[in-house]
């Protein structure tokens, strides 16, 4: 069986030299030349690169249409939240004035209305006085309306202002996936093109290798963020678990304290239902603890809590002594209890600041990732461009401030009247 050579190995190449027509025969002089393996690899590449030009140009074409598209979307989303949640807030606003403008509308009119005070106003000699009290009355009323008029006409504002958002972002949706996609197909057109060494290009070389380097670098990144922020959730578990077991020792201290005062059989069957409660509470909580410390070492230790418990029995059989003896247990328990509680939510915010400065280290190291790749693909876009003389260049994106987007809003002046 023959197998093909190895990267750099030589191979001879038998290249006869006979006169035309004549066939060689055993005895005709042979002469060899020796070619490399990494000439064959050269001229492999070119050939690839050659006939994957136009599909690379075209591919590079579309990017360049649509390389706007995820950047824009994400800042019109953005846009898009802010101004539902402005909507949400005026409409609550709107409430409000349209409940002022009905309660200055009726005490307007009521006294517009009311024969009787106009003319005890005028018995009295009041008139004037009764004319102002209209007059206020009825700028108090129009104001009102004033101001539920100008929320009506900034709620139709945002509200087609909001339609129009959506329709750019359902447009910009579509662009996006569209780019995603032409960027597989790029991705995919690379890796055919310059799979395995390309002697020729040392520098693709180097740059796939330093996107391996970076691809390792975010996984590793990826999988101590996940195991900070699930070890931060089960902490928070943990913490709520102990606080709950706290309480159900305080409780029973109170019951215990009862009892040593002569609080009878109710006393002792509270004090030791709620023992029960926060014994089974206390070890939901440690076994969360351990899952914790599974996912990152540097929580803990924690010390264990032995809740004070007695038999059945005693509740029947108890006297002033065994229930001073047992409230000293409760405290005790009580006591190292908060501890623990203590501790729980020293090392809970402990967490908090690791899975926090993980996430920033896997963005960080996805940032560095994509640079990577970026380059990788500039670089590939310049071998792509050495080898056919065709300029390949994917231009600059347009400027989001140059996008057709509605004017900025200011939530302030929305909600002022």
């Amino acid at each position: 069986m023959l197998f093909p050579p190895s990267y750099g190995e030589s191979v001879l190449i038998p290249r006869f030299r006979t006169r035309p027509y004549e066939t060689p025969s055993p005895t005709t002089h042979i002469n060899t030349d020796v070619c490399t393996f990494t000439e064959f690899a050269m001229a492999d590449i070119r050939t690839r690169i050659l006939e994957a030009a136009d599909a690379h140009i075209s591919l590079i074409s579309q990017m360049s249409d649509l390389e706007h598209a995820p950047f824009t979307l994400e800042q019109q989303s953005k846009y898009l939240a802010d101004l539902k949640k402005t909507l949400t807030s005026l409409k609550t606003e709107l409430e409000k004035l349209r409940k002022i403008t009905s309660k200055e509308r009726k005490g307007h009119q009521d006294l517009r209305d009311s024969f009787a005070r106009r003319y005890a106003h005028k018995l009295t000699g009041r008139s004037e006085k009764f004319v102002s009290k209209i007059e206020k009355e009825e700028r108090e009323y129009l104001d009102a309306l004033h101001n539920e008029r100008a929320a009506e006409e900034k709620e139709r504002y945002l509200e087609d202002t909001i339609a129009e958002t959506e329709n750019r972002v359902a447009e910009l949706t579509t662009q996006t996936n569209q780019y995603v996609n032409l960027k597989e197909q790029s991705e995919q057109l690379y890796k055919k093109v310059f799979d395995g060494p390309t002697p020729e290009f040392p520098e693709e070389d180097q740059m796939e290798v330093a996107v391996q380097h970076a691809k390792d670098f975010f996984a590793e990144a990826q999988s101590r963020c996940n195991s900070d922020q699930e070890a931060e959730k089960l902490m928070f578990k943990a913490e709520k678990s102990v606080a709950r077991a706290v309480k159900f020792c305080d409780e029973a201290l109170s019951a215990s304290s009862w009892d040593v005062w002569g609080g009878g059989t109710v006393a002792d069957m509270i004090e030791r239902d709620n023992l029960s409660k926060a014994k089974s509470t206390v070890s939901q909580a440690q076994m969360l603890l351990g899952q914790a410390i599974d996912l990152q070492d540097a929580i803990g230790p924690f010390d264990t809590v032995k809740v004070a418990g007695g038999h059945t029995t005693e509740i029947f059989l108890d006297n002033p002594v065994s229930d001073y003896e047992f409230h000293k247990k409760v405290k005790e328990t009580y006591v190292q209890m908060r501890l623990l509680h203590q501790k729980v939510q020293l090392e809970l915010q402990a967490q908090r600041g690791r899975a926090l400065d993980s996430k920033n280290n896997m963005e960080d190291a996805k940032a560095q990732l994509a640079a990577a790749r970026g380059e990788l693909e500039k670089v590939r876009r310049e071998v792509f461009e050495r080898v056919t003389g065709i300029s390949c260049s994917a231009g600059t994106p347009p400027a989001y401030d140059a996008m057709d987007s509605p004017p900025a809003l200011d939530p302030e002046e929305i909600l002022v009247a």
